[in-house]
């Protein structure tokens, strides 16, 4: 959605291809491998991760016993204090190696769900000395069905050519290399992704980008209030999986990925969003189609300036329609509910004047909360405009808070703008104008609302593949 399109214009009908094939690709499907080999090759991934982080990396985490074991399920479910980079991407990437082992062995995609959970949960309970952490439980099951979908998608799309090349194996080992080799030992299994067309463009550019934050705390001499100005260079792509005109038959059928690195002179930021669709009922009459779907979404903001994640999943509409032959318009709106998300916590400055004791633990506040999305699109001949909100209004998760109580509302938003202007076949020069904005109003004495802003613009050249 938004400036997630890879293209050139909004995407015409695909009457033409076979979504069911590749016709020309011989495949000798085998039948679903035997339960217990997935279940057994995720309990071996454990035992593997708990012997190199014990005896070779030599952590405490690793040192566990009957008595841990007993403890832990005595215990329950808590929320753990580690790094934001462990927590939404390190979790869900263990997740993904859980999810190959099941979709691999022939298993459809909610079925891998289920032994992504047990492999989450086995690790949880038996394979560290910390408390079972309800947050990494949800961020390895539902970020590794997420994650893992998409890349065991993106892999086996790279085999099913009629002759794949050294180089689409290689690109197949590196993005999924459980599947990968698991495919090579195994063979084929039913559940497999058939060929769907993909939308590839990277870009890259240079801008200049202006901040501010405020706190309303203290006299209004003493209030926060930082701002700030910097050249910065980006770059980044945009990945289209499959077409947004058809009914899906399977989970992720559909999906897009953006992902944009900035490095300026003072702050760094990492921004991902990921849209895929569950399910759907869509209606095409000529050129034009309406599409309404399940949908569910990750969006990060990571860096030097904000640390904000979010999972998701709504109902949402997508519709297009052509103007004229040469002029589209495309508009999408989903709502969600944000299943887990993080916003940073910015007052760690207070809790050690007015609590001497005080020793950050985490640097962000787990949440939940509801989440809004849209964007639309302007395709001509020459050119696109385009443009995608993310809003979203998150709460602190119950009994989460690591920082003395500090519990309470978030509002986070961005807003990004495109102007594409097509040079030649393969090349767009664009303008690219952002927005951030974060509004927090936490619970307690010393915690007094504050507010942070970014706004951007840049110029940057895009290579369609």
């Amino acid at each position: 959605m938004g400036n997630a399109y890879a293209g050139r214009a909004s995407f015409p009908l695909d009457s033409t291809f076979d979504y069911n094939a590749p016709s020309t690709v011989s495949v000798d499907y085998k039948e679903p491998l035997p339960v217990l080999i997935p279940f057994g090759e995720i309990l071996v991934q454990n035992v593997f991760v708990w012997a190199w982080d014990r005896y070779h990396l030599g952590v405490n985490y690793a040192k566990i016993s009957p008595e841990v074991w007993k403890r832990n399920i005595k215990n329950g479910w808590t929320w753990d204090n580690n790094h934001f980079g462990i927590n939404f991407f390190g979790h869900p990437y263990q997740g993904v190696f859980y999810h190959a082992a099941a979709r691999a062995s022939g298993y459809s995609f909610y079925q891998s769900v289920l032994f992504d959970m047990f492999g989450s949960f086995s690790w949880e309970f038996f394979c560290e000395n910390e408390y079972p952490s309800l947050n990494d439980f949800i961020m390895t099951s539902y970020g590794g069905a997420f994650y893992g979908e998409i890349l065991y998608r993106l892999s086996e799309r790279l085999l099913v050519k009629p002759k794949p090349n050294w180089i689409d194996h290689a690109g197949a080992f590196i993005l999924n290399p459980y599947t990968y080799l698991h495919r090579r030992i195994t063979g084929t299994r039913p559940n497999h992704p058939h060929y769907f067309p993909i939308e590839l463009s990277v870009f890259t550019g240079a801008g200049f980008r202006f901040g501010s934050d405020y706190r309303y705390d203290k006299s209004p001499a003493d209030r926060l209030d930082d701002k700030w100005e910097e050249l910065f260079g980006f770059a980044g792509l945009n990945l289209v999986y499959g077409s947004p005109n058809r009914v899906l038959k399977k989970p992720f059928e559909y999906f897009t990925i953006q992902a944009t690195q900035e490095m300026g002179q003072r702050e760094r930021l990492f921004n991902l969003e990921v849209l895929a669709k569950l399910k759907n009922i869509n209606k095409v009459s000529g050129k034009d189609w309406f599409d309404f779907a399940t949908y569910t979404s990750y969006d990060v903001f990571y860096g030097d300036l904000v640390e904000m994640s979010a999972f998701s999943l709504g109902l949402g509409s997508d519709f297009n329609v052509w103007l004229r032959p040469s002029l589209s318009f495309r508009l999408t709106s989903i709502p969600s509910f944000v299943i887990l998300g993080s916003t940073d916590f910015n007052y760690d400055d207070l809790l050690k004047e007015f609590y001497p004791d005080y020793e950050p633990t985490r640097t962000y506040q787990l949440n939940y909360g509801v989440h809004y999305k849209a964007a639309f699109d302007i395709s001509a001949k020459y050119g696109r405009i385009s443009n995608h909100t993310n809003i979203f209004l998150l709460k602190t998760m119950p009994s989460s808070a690591p920082h003395y109580g500090a519990t309470g509302w978030d509002i986070v938003g961005f807003n990004i703008s495109n102007i594409d202007f097509f040079l030649a076949k393969h090349i767009n020069l664009g303008l690219n104008l952002k927005f951030y904005f974060k509004i927090a109003a936490y619970e307690g004495e010393y915690f007094e609302p504050m507010s942070r802003t970014m706004e951007s613009f840049g110029l940057y050249v895009k290579y369609l593949f």
